[in-house]
């Protein structure tokens, strides 16, 4: 008899598409996951190291992680329903560019999250993305803490300046000009030429002097100078 009603499990596994699903445990896992991946984005706006728009990335990890969910959900009960769901899946091209590696990270977080809370691993989930998320903010709080360089921010803006003609604009002098409106300023990178340079800067922006760093950005464009600047949400030239 035992023998005969596992065979007929596993045929229900291959070959039935016709599941019955606990609605009260999905409803369950469906509200776990929208509250974990809402921890997560706040998380992530608030420790994450991308130079992005966070804010309007992490605004994807709230419907991953349901949808997530939901196809666990689904396919979990048939073999029939997981291989149909692969052969979607290949139709399917996603081109999104993931520009850093940590947002790649975060998105496989999120999707981690649908996947334990279909498959019903409720205590697993909340236990891994509280440990997760503890871990995150603290190494965050011990960085910027016990960092070496106090005017240093992981979490800000790019200055980059390209000077056409290096006898004409020195460097120096266009950085005494800034440096005064910003919080700091700490040299990222530099590409230096026999006639040409360019230099890309991380900066944080007094606020109460944004008028005025606009008016001496735009006095030091000219012919030789060309400045761009990234605001973590909008990019100026």
């Amino acid at each position: 008899m035992n023998d005969l009603m596992n065979k007929k499990e596993l045929q229900n596994f291959f070959f039935n598409s016709n599941i019955e699903i606990d609605l009260l445990n999905f409803f369950y896992a469906i509200l776990l996951s929208l509250i974990l991946s809402f921890l997560v984005k706040i998380t992530y706006v608030k420790v994450g190291k991308s130079l992005n728009d966070k804010s309007y990335f992490s605004d994807t990890f709230i419907p991953l992680a349901l949808i997530t969910t939901l196809v666990i959900t689904v396919i979990k009960f048939s073999l029939a329903l997981s291989l149909g769901l692969v052969g979607a899946l290949s139709i399917v091209r996603f081109r999104a560019a993931i520009k850093e590696p940590e947002e790649l990270v975060y998105l496989f977080f999120v999707i981690s999250i649908g996947l334990s809370n279909g498959a019903n691993q409720f205590l697993l989930s909340i236990f891994a993305t509280l440990v997760i998320l503890i871990f995150l903010f603290a190494r965050y709080i011990f960085e910027n803490k016990f960092k070496k360089n106090k005017q240093f921010s992981l979490d800000s803006n790019i200055l980059n300046i390209n000077i056409f003609d290096n006898d004409k604009k020195d460097i120096k002098d266009i950085i005494l000009k800034i440096e005064n409106k910003v919080e700091f300023l700490k040299l990222k990178s530099a590409n230096i030429e026999d006639k040409t340079s360019s230099y890309i800067f991380w900066y944080n922006l007094n606020h109460e002097k944004l008028d005025e760093f606009l008016e001496e950005i735009k006095l030091l464009s000219d012919k030789n100078v060309n400045i761009s600047i990234y605001s973590k949400s909008n990019a100026h030239e």
